[in-house]
This record gives structure tokens, C-alpha cells and sequence, in this order.
């Protein structure tokens, strides 16, 4: 995460280095086929999916545990923002 971005409250303080990891690990996993053949879903879909966690989990403020009353279910019944 970026200092700046840290101390102006846009991102929340987490370890940028074990986030760095887990979205490489992800990308590796979707890449190979081993996450797409477990979730179901298309490389789009879960390259769509880990942006989504990643703005929703890294920005201050979000990842609130009630659900949006606005969100988008797709046709396979994911579950995502509205952009």
C-alpha cells in the first residue's frame, strides 16, 4: 500500500508485501486452471472477482459485512458491485 494512500485514509494499513503474494498466488491458480476448475468460473470471471476483493478489501472504509441492497448478481448467480 501506498504511504500516502495510508495516511490520506483512501487504503486501509495491510502488509503490501503479503497482499502482493496472495494476488500473485491467485493469478497463478487462475492461470493454470486449478481455481477456474474448482470455483466454476471463467478467467474474466475470476480475474473480475479478485479486483473486486481487492477494491472492496484494500480500500478504507469498505468491506462492511452487511450486503449491498444494490448489487449485481450474473447469470452463474456471482454476486458483485454495480460499477
Amino acid at each position: 500500500m501506498s504511504v500516502q494512500g495510508v495516511q490520506a485514509g483512501v487504503f486501509r494499513a495491510l502488509n503490501g508485501h503479503f497482499a502482493a503474494q496472495v494476488v500473485a498466488v491467485t493469478i497463478d491458480a487462475v492461470q493454470s486452471g486449478i481455481l477456474l476448475e474448482r470455483t466454476g468460473l471463467t478467467a474474466g470471471d475470476a480475474f473480475s472477482e479478485l479486483g473486486d476483493l481487492l477494491l472492496d478489501e484494500l480500500s478504507a472504509g469498505q468491506g462492511t459485512s452487511e450486503p449491498d441492497s444494490t448489487v449485481v448478481r450474473s447469470p452463474r448467480g456471482h454476486v458483485s458491485a454495480p460499477r
